[in-house]
């Protein structure tokens, strides 16, 4: 990966509401995080004496403290499945959307029905559009996300029964 490629991926990344993210390209892995491993604590303010006839200091701006995800957490757990309902995952982080073009109707709706291989949406990383193809041949039961938000490695994105 070039340095223009990483330089990119880091501001999308600081930009985005992700705490970690690692991508494997050929033989060069890289992984990114935000925060501490370890959890933080607020700092404490620090209480002094102030003669009444000297003017008052300027408030010192503290940050906040950031809230770090449960240790092993990698996405919101899947919704409870019907009995023989599968899903169909994100194959990367990246931007969920349902639709090829804003305005244009969705690729899929619930009650669609989809054959292996037809694209069921998309999913943009690093400002490339990636379609995401159905795994199986089967009927869409649900869609798991909101189009336009931020979705993990292997998320689910579609609630999918199979038809034989």
């Amino acid at each position: 990966m070039d340095l223009d490629k990483l330089r990119e991926l880091i501001g999308i990344f600081e930009s985005s509401e992700l705490s970690e993210i690692e991508i494997e390209e050929q033989d060069r892995r890289i992984r990114l995080t935000k925060g501490h491993p370890h959890p933080t604590h607020a700092p404490q303010p620090i209480i002094t004496h102030i003669p009444m006839h000297a003017p008052a200091p300027a408030p010192v701006p503290m940050a906040a403290p950031v809230s770090q995800p449960a240790p092993g957490v990698e996405h919101p757990p899947a919704p409870e499945m019907e009995e023989g309902v599968v899903t169909i995952d994100s194959p990367m982080v990246g931007v969920f959307y349902a639709a090829p073009a804003p305005g244009e109707p969705p690729f899929v709706s619930p009650g669609d029905v989809v054959e292996e291989g037809q694209t069921v949406c998309i999913v943009e990383a690093m400002k490339l559009m990636n379609e995401v193809a159905a795994k199986l041949h089967g009927t869409i039961v649900s869609v798991l996300v909101e189009n336009g938000e931020p979705v993990e490695y292997n998320q689910p994105l579609f609630a999918v029964r199979p038809i034989e």
